[in-house]
């Protein structure tokens, strides 16, 4: 998404790639995407997402199972909405005709002359100037791993660093008896995504986290002691995919849970997924969180200062 919007302007990345819009290993956002305002949409409501600007954007509707959210735009304004909705603005291909193209407001137009349409180098009828053909070889270049990738801070870093090892699946179990005796929950919204299930095991510095999701909520245990091999399960409730990262399986809960047994003895219908966070991941997963803490606070304290000079 980032590099198409960087394709034509070229000021949102600091190169074609835009390899700092994205997540780190296990859903953990970069400073760039958590900033997106897709991404607070998307993940609306769950822990650790920064809110939105309430003056622009009000939250009308959700669907059941988290798939689907409307929101409504505030405070549009009223000039522009008459320019656009008055006929003698609009551009129609015959007079009178049903088929007009929208024209975006005078006040975009700053924006729209930043825009620079992007130029394939396949595209033998139009000629593209040096810097089209510039940006062009420079997005292969990136996306053939032949440079490095540029961190928030505009500081390059080579591919393949960073917390990049795979989490290990444990298995699927029915029982919550079955989990770490020493389990910490958190479910509610953190039980939703497993991006943010993850993010609890590594703020409560835990290896091993279980997720039982039912959609818009869910349920998530993170622990240290392994879980125990009783009431292990190998049903549909084991493959339902997160949400959020459809490459790993977050179980299900309750009515998510639809067709499969409750365990006997067990008075909640749960499939836990459990997964093994390797020692280095949640090393440098926690040094990513702490850095993102201590940016955090800076720019807090930034703001306050600022706003105790204007005062």
């Amino acid at each position: 998404m980032a590099r198409i919007g960087n394709s034509v302007y070229h000021d949102i990345c600091n190169e074609p790639t835009c390899s700092q819009f994205g997540f780190y290993q296990g859903g953990i956002p970069t400073p760039m995407m958590e900033k997106c305002l897709l991404y607070r949409m998307v993940n609306y409501g769950q822990q650790g997402v920064p809110m939105l600007d309430k003056n622009r954007f009000t939250h009308a509707y959700t669907s059941k199972y988290g798939k689907v959210r409307i929101f409504k735009v505030r405070n549009v304004s009223l000039k522009s909405r008459n320019w656009v909705a008055d006929p003698a603005n609009r551009v129609c291909d015959a007079p009178g005709s049903w088929y007009c193209v929208g024209q975006y407001p005078p006040a975009l137009s700053s924006l729209i002359a930043k825009r620079k349409p992007f130029m394939q180098l396949e595209d033998f009828n139009r000629k593209g100037d040096a810097a089209s053909r510039k940006y062009v070889e420079d997005y292969h270049k990136g996306m053939d791993g032949k440079g490095g990738h540029a961190s928030e801070d505009g500081d390059e870093y080579p591919q393949g660093s960073g917390p990049t090892s795979e989490l290990i699946p444990v298995g699927c179990y029915g029982a919550e008896s079955s989990l770490g005796k020493d389990k910490v929950y958190g479910g509610g919204k953190t039980g939703a995504q497993f991006s943010m299930a993850l993010k609890f095991a590594v703020m409560k510095n835990k290896k091993y986290l279980a997720v039982a999701s039912r959609g818009v909520d869910g349920h998530v245990f993170a622990f240290n002691e392994p879980p125990s091999d009783a009431k292990m399960a190998d049903d549909e409730g084991c493959d339902v995919p997160c949400s959020d990262m459809e490459q790993y399986s977050c179980g299900c809960a309750d009515e998510v849970c639809d067709g499969v047994p409750t365990f006997k003895g067990e008075d909640n219908l749960r499939r836990w997924v459990v997964y093994e966070i390797p020692p280095a991941t949640l090393a440098a997963m926690r040094q990513q969180l702490a850095d993102q803490q201590r940016k955090s606070k800076r720019k807090q304290g930034a703001r306050s200062g600022k706003a105790k000079t204007e005062l």
